[in-house]
């Protein structure tokens, strides 16, 4: 087997997915983990926002409850993160707001476009795996889709949003 024989993945816009061969369209993965990163930093100030004004509103809550709802906290804490990224990457977008503004969208490999099951997968195994970040990092710069460990098991693959509409148009 020669290494024009190898396998690739040529998928065409309706065919179950939205990822083009990185071999005939490199455009579409070029700079993602980079701009991954930066991605997340903006996601991080953000969702950081969000838990301030969560905290606010349970610390308010929880004095004027005599501190019954103080509990409510620790939860919000752990749903904040989880229900912004679920939202928005499940969402008609398939992006956070860190990923459109550097470009970025999520797609699925398995389906027209990643739902809020995929993106729920994706969003805990991230989470999951954020103890191991320079595996993450380390994962993406190896493969030609410059896909994370969590994006191999949830089957998705993040893109530049521009580049793969250029691709799938041609």
């Amino acid at each position: 087997m020669g290494p024009n024989s190898l396998p690739r993945l040529t998928l065409e816009a309706g065919a179950g997915s939205g990822a083009p061969d990185p071999l005939t369209h490199p455009a579409v993965y070029r700079g993602v983990v980079p701009r991954r990163v930066l991605a997340y930093m903006v996601d991080v100030v953000i969702i950081a926002c969000l838990m301030a004004a969560a905290t606010l509103l349970v610390v308010i809550a929880g004095f004027v409850s005599f501190g019954l709802l103080a509990p409510l906290l620790w939860a919000l804490w752990a749903l904040i993160p989880l229900c912004y990224h679920i939202s928005l990457l499940g969402g008609p977008r398939n992006a956070t707001l860190g990923m459109r503004l550097f470009g970025l969208e999520l797609v699925s490999l398995t389906a027209p476009r990643p739902d809020y099951l995929q993106a729920t997968v994706h969003t805990v195994l991230f989470y999951l795996s954020l103890s191991t970040a320079w595996l993450i990092l380390i994962v993406a710069l190896f493969n030609p889709m410059r896909r994370t460990l969590h994006d191999y098991i949830a089957g998705t693959v993040v893109v530049n949003r521009e580049a793969l509409r250029v691709a799938l148009s041609s």
